[in-house]
Parts: C-alpha cells; sequence; structure tokens
C-alpha cells in the first residue's frame, strides 16, 4: 500500500515514528525531569502540590501546541519543496 492509501485508510500516525522518546539521551533527560520534580514537590503543601500540577498542565497545553504548530510548518515545507521540484 502506498502512503495515500495508507493515510486514506487511517493506517498512518506520524506521531507513531517518534523514535526521539526511544533514543538513550531523552531517557535521561526525562530521568532528570522526574526526579528535580519530585525533589520540588517533596515539601509541597496540598494547595502548591495542585497548582504546580495546574502550571504542568497548562506547560503541556502550550507544548502540545507548538508541537502541532512546527509539525503544519514542516509539512507546509515539504510541500513546498515538492511543487518546486515537479515544476
Amino acid at each position: 500500500m502506498d502512503i495515500f492509501e495508507e493515510i486514506w485508510h487511517d493506517n498512518f500516525s506520524p506521531h507513531e515514528f517518534n523514535h526521539i522518546n526511544n533514543s538513550p539521551e531523552y531517557q535521561g533527560a526525562i530521568r532528570v525531569v522526574s526526579n528535580n520534580q519530585e525533589k520540588l514537590t517533596k515539601e509541597f503543601t496540598e494547595q502548591q502540590k495542585a497548582l504546580f500540577e495546574r502550571y504542568n498542565t497548562s506547560v503541556d497545553e502550550l507544548t502540545s501546541q507548538s508541537e502541532l504548530d512546527a509539525f503544519k510548518s514542516g509539512f507546509k515545507l515539504a510541500t513546498r519543496l515538492l511543487i518546486a521540484a515537479v515544476s
């Protein structure tokens, strides 16, 4: 099946090809973030933990939107390059 058929049949998920998440560098960075977050929140009150959780949620939403925008920009650029290549 070619890529167009994969997309048509909803068998193509670009986010599943994110190899960065499996890299040792990424895994190490995740461990550092997790350890630092644990140290930071260890002495938090329940109110501070709730505020920090809301903060993390809002940062996650912002990051997700930024990644979507980067994906769209990359897709548009790739399309323009393909059009230029066949023109």
